[in-house]
Formats: structure tokens, sequence, C-alpha cells
């Protein structure tokens, strides 16, 4: 399987394609190939091809009617451009496509070289909650990104295409996002979501052109703010890519992902051991970063915090205790009649929970180490009213949780 090496370089060449030498195991894709190819339909990608007929259930009359406006799509936008010299240069690199420089500049993210899953397939890292947009495009236009994710998107192609000569397998690509911010999964939502329309192109490009490119998208190192976020984020999106995203907690990251990936494929950041600086080296120098604010709580002693909060309005909060030690935290809502529990008391290294008030008063936070002589804790945590675009999203769109 071709990857990029340590340079970001093919790590062997890419093969011309000839969409006569993949022979596919679904006997019904092969036949339903077989007659496409006696058409007058000319599909530069045979797993392009592919990918229409399963989507059409190997109608051969619909994919040729829907696939006519992609292939005027390709000539038109450049991909088939990209396509010719991806297999023209085996050398071709990441940086080598357009405006790379600025997307990994400001959006931290790897995919191949050591980034490969049990199929043998590259998987891609996104890193969103580091992600700095307002830069990017401040450096580019949207137009800009859309040409840099077509290159990435033939690139794929050749690597699935390659796979599928090997096996007779048709598949896509594993795409994980890691949703750890360091400042805050609502701060980075607050300085970004004005430009979070940008994914309505993307991912509508890669519904529209190339179906089933995306095989899986695991949204991990996921907090409780996600499920409030995703309710604006799903309706920008295709149903047919909201139906490919999982929501994994940060609890539960490590086991789903090596059910895919072998561990030394996959960085200790996602719950591999492999080296994190290996694969995305800005998200290895956040590693010890925790989102929210801190402080420190001597032996003996509690601390408490507080949220205002109004009628309907919805809080998330996120607290996690460094050093693998533990504290005492409880939650309760106070008002002028009196007071609501809302987390009872508990000795946590983690925690994530949201609230919806139904009138006014205040959400208060009490850190309890008294149980402690010896040892003082410092707690990282983030409460925080949400957004008021989140509060007004209906329901989950179709969010594949």
């Amino acid at each position: 399987m071709a990857g990029l090496d340590e340079t970001g370089r093919f790590s062997q060449p890419t093969p011309e394609i000839d969409s006569r030498d993949i022979s596919w195991a679904d006997p019904n894709l092969a036949d339903a190939m077989s007659e496409l190819q006696k058409t007058d339909v000319k599909v530069d990608s045979p797993w392009l091809a592919a990918a229409f007929l399963t989507r059409h259930e190997m109608n051969v009359e619909k994919t040729i009617e829907a696939i006519a406006g992609t292939l005027t799509w390709r000539s038109q936008s450049g991909a088939s451009e990209a396509r010719n010299k991806i297999l023209a240069d085996p050398q071709l690199s990441f940086r080598d496509f357009p405006f790379s420089k600025e997307v990994f500049e400001f959006l931290p993210q790897c995919e191949g070289t050591l980034a490969i899953d049990k199929r043998g397939l590259p998987y891609a890292i996104r890193c969103p909650g580091m992600a700095n947009v307002v830069g990017m495009f401040s450096m580019i236009s949207e137009d800009d990104l859309l040409l840099f994710q077509i290159y990435l998107n033939e690139w794929r192609m050749c690597q699935l295409e390659e796979h599928a000569r090997k096996t007779g397998e048709l598949c896509g690509v594993l795409i994980v996002q890691d949703m750890f911010a360091p400042d805050g999964l609502l701060n980075a939502w607050r300085k970004q979501g004005n430009k979070a329309t940008v994914m309505r192109r993307v991912t509508g490009m890669m519904d529209e052109h190339y179906p089933g490119i995306m095989e899986k998208v695991l949204l991990v190192n996921a907090p409780w703010a996600l499920h409030a976020l995703i309710k604006v984020v799903t309706p920008l999106l295709p149903p047919r890519i909201v139906q490919k995203i999982q929501f994994v907690p940060v609890d539960q990251t490590p086991t789903r992902l090596l059910e895919f990936i072998c561990p030394e494929k996959l960085p200790s950041f996602l719950g591999g051991n492999a080296e994190n600086e290996e694969f995305v080296p800005a998200r290895a120098a956040a590693l010890l970063a925790r989102p929210g604010t801190e402080v420190f709580i001597k032996a003996g002693c509690i601390e408490e915090c507080s949220l205002s909060l109004e009628a309907n309005d919805e809080a998330t909060c996120s607290v996690f205790v460094e050093g693998g030690l533990d504290i005492m935290l409880d939650c309760c809502f106070v008002d002028g009649e009196g007071k609501e529990e809302i987390v009872p008391p508990a000795r946590v290294i983690e925690k994530d929970f949201n609230f919806t008030a139904m009138k006014k008063g205040e959400l208060m936070l009490r850190f309890d180490n008294t149980y402690s002589w010896v040892k003082p804790k410092t707690i990282k945590y983030e409460l925080a009213k949400l957004p008021d675009e989140v509060q007004r999203a209906d329901g989950d769109a179709g969010y594949a949780g």
C-alpha cells in the first residue's frame, strides 16, 4: 500500500490505474461494472465507478444518470487534472498539494505514513479542537481549501484502488476527529463557529462526487459539550455523511480505535503506543494541556465556583483532576426557593455533565479536598453556558451517537 514516508512523500510509486485490472469480490458489483464498461460512459477511476454503482444498488441506468454531473464536475473543478498529476508523479507529496502549507499550519492533521489501519489503508487524524479557522481563512479562501481537499480525495482514491486491486474490496477511509481543545471546546466554538458553514461545501462535495470515500467518522476524546454543539453542526451536513458520524467519549476512545488500528500504528494520545510526535507534532506539544480554568486546592480545603443562569439556559461542565488523583465533587442549583442537587457528592478523577435550568438561579460547583490532609489537588474545569445558537438547535438531526 502506497503511503507517505516521514518526509511526506509516497513510500512507493502509485501504479497506473486500469479499470479492468480490479477483480471485485462482490459478484453483483463485478457484473454491474462489466455492464457499465459496455456503455459510452468513461470514468477515469474504477473505485469511483464502483462507489456510484454501490450507492445506486447496482442499477447501471441510475448510476449513469447520477455520475454524469460528477464527470462534468471532475473536468471543470480540476479533479481529473489532480488525479493525473498524482498518478504521473509518484513523488508528489501532501506538501505539493495546492495550499497545503496554509492548511497544515492552521489545522493540525496527518494521514498515511505511520497512520495505517488494520486493513493496510491510510487513516486520517484531524484535530479540529486545535484549529485556527479564522487564521487559515485570512490566508486562503474557501475555494482554495476545496482545491486542497480535491487533491487529498484524489490521493485517497488511488490508495483505495490499490487496496481493491489486492483484495477485491470496495471500502473507504477511516476519519478520526480528535475533539481535544486546549482552550475548551466551547471557547473553540465561539472563536471558530461563524466559519463552520465551510463544512457544508466540503462535505457536500465529498458526498456528491466521492460517495463512500469516508467509511466512518469517529469524533473521539469527545466531551459532553459536543452533544450540544453537534445539534448545530449536523444540519449543515449531508444526511449520508451524518450517518457515518460516531460520538466516542474520552474514556472509550482507546478501546474503540484499537478495534480498527494496531497499537503501534496509533499515537498514545489516542490510546496506542506510538510516539505522538510522529503523527501530529502540534497535538503532542499540547498533550499535557487540559481545557478550562485551573484551580489549586490545598489539602484539607474546599473551593467553590458558580455560574449564573436564566430560565431555559443550558450549561455544560467538564472536570479533570491532574496527576491521576481524585476530588470530592458535587453540584447543585440554587434559586430563591432553595437548593436542588444536580450531581451528588462523589470522588472523581474526571467528570462531564450538562444541565438545563428551569428558572433563574446559580449553578454551584464544589471541590472538596478535606478528606486529604497531605495531597493538594490541581483541577482543570470548564463551566459555561452553551452559546445561544446551540441552545436554539432542535434535536440531533440524525446524529449517530
